[in-house]
């Protein structure tokens, strides 16, 4: 699945640039699909268990299947939605353990689950909503190629030395449902597509073959992935993201600046930005203002001070020339965004 633009920014990590430490924050990330005020419970259950389990097995022969890969699979999806949900402070989850019969073949969606039984499920564990599996699918995928490299030998004689790279895809494919138990309808209904690839090299094919990491591990970690993207979808979750910060600094502002990192990475960052505060002010170069300005913002974004933290990106850039700070510019203004729609999502809860 194609990841979505929020996500690769609340991800974003700002360029590597050098004198530089990090310092890694906790930020609310929204949904996507937002849930009904009245769902605060939400019970989990697969229901994507084969319903002729003998097509699933010649299938595993050709795409690479290892026998009862889709069912562990399924579980690591499960524990990925759980990880995901277990993040929020929307919602409570709790696992029912619950197997069902579904799709025959794990590509395509079952008719939904019957509102009796849906409520039934949510009334047993005490649940609003129920997310279920509702197919899923799992493929590896493997070719190999010779490739051939020119090497010298001792006596500096040219030689072509051929070797096999094997390379292998590895596909995943879930559909999900959320059923309101209360209103009798589907909440969402979304499929997620993740695939990994990898790669080794051998002095024959079937070495190549056999370098390669092992299908079942790479099939549960991305289920595993596929769950708490999805988790991510129809919850806000808390998540880590990680900012850099200037450590250096030149001419009279060199002590100052390294000063200023001790107490950052002490722990002290009021300490921290008084200096930095000091060195805007003060008389030194316009990089070093840059950098000061741009420690301050970082500083701001981590006390949640959103609007002051891009009020000194905005200075650092604009008025000192700091390059980095334009990305840095673009990530604020995309988390004051998404704080406001995270407190949206979470207004009347603790």
């Amino acid at each position: 699945m194609k990841k979505p633009a929020f996500f690769a920014t609340l991800f974003f990590i700002i360029s590597l640039f050098s004198c530089t430490s990090s310092t890694q924050l906790q930020v609310l990330q929204p949904a996507q699909v937002v849930l009904p005020d009245h769902v605060e419970v939400i019970a989990m259950a697969d229901r994507s268990k084969p319903a002729k389990g003998f097509v699933n097995v010649v299938e595993g022969l050709f795409t690479g299947e290892d026998i009862g890969q889709d069912r562990r699979g399924r579980q690591r999806a499960m524990e990925g939605l759980a990880a995901a949900m277990m993040r929020t402070p929307r919602y409570s989850v709790k696992s029912t353990g619950i197997e069902m019969t579904g799709s025959s073949t794990g590509n395509s969606f079952e008719p939904p689950l019957p509102r009796e039984e849906v409520e039934r499920i949510c009334r047993q564990y005490g649940a609003d909503a129920l997310i279920t599996i509702e197919m899923y699918d799992s493929d590896n995928y493997i070719s190999t190629g010779a490739r051939s490299e020119k090497k010298k030998d001792k006596d500096g004689k040219e030689r072509t030395e051929t070797y096999y790279v094997a390379d292998m895809r590895t596909q995943v494919r879930i559909g999900w449902r959320v059923y309101d138990a209360s209103q009798g309808r589907i909440l969402d209904e979304f499929t997620t597509m993740e695939d990994a690839s990898s790669d080794a090299r051998g002095n024959t094919e079937d070495q190549a073959r056999r370098n390669l990491p092992a299908r079942e591990g790479i099939t549960q970690t991305v289920s595993h992935a596929a769950g708490e993207m999805y988790g991510m979808r129809i919850a806000p979750v808390w998540i880590t993201v990680s900012r850099n910060w200037y450590t250096k600094g030149k001419g009279n502002a060199k002590t100052d600046m390294e000063r200023a990192a001790r107490y950052a990475r002490a722990g002290d960052w009021e300490r921290a930005t008084d200096i930095w505060n000091g060195l805007v002010n003060g008389p030194v170069d316009d990089k070093t203002r840059g950098r000061a300005a741009f420690n301050m913002a970082v500083a701001y974004e981590r006390e949640g001070k959103l609007r002051l933290a891009l009020d000194w990106a905005q200075a650092a850039y604009t008025d000192y020339g700091n390059k980095n700070a334009r990305s840095y510019i673009d990530v604020l203004r995309y988390r004051i965004y998404e704080q406001e729609e995270a407190e949206r999502q979470m207004e009347g809860r603790e």
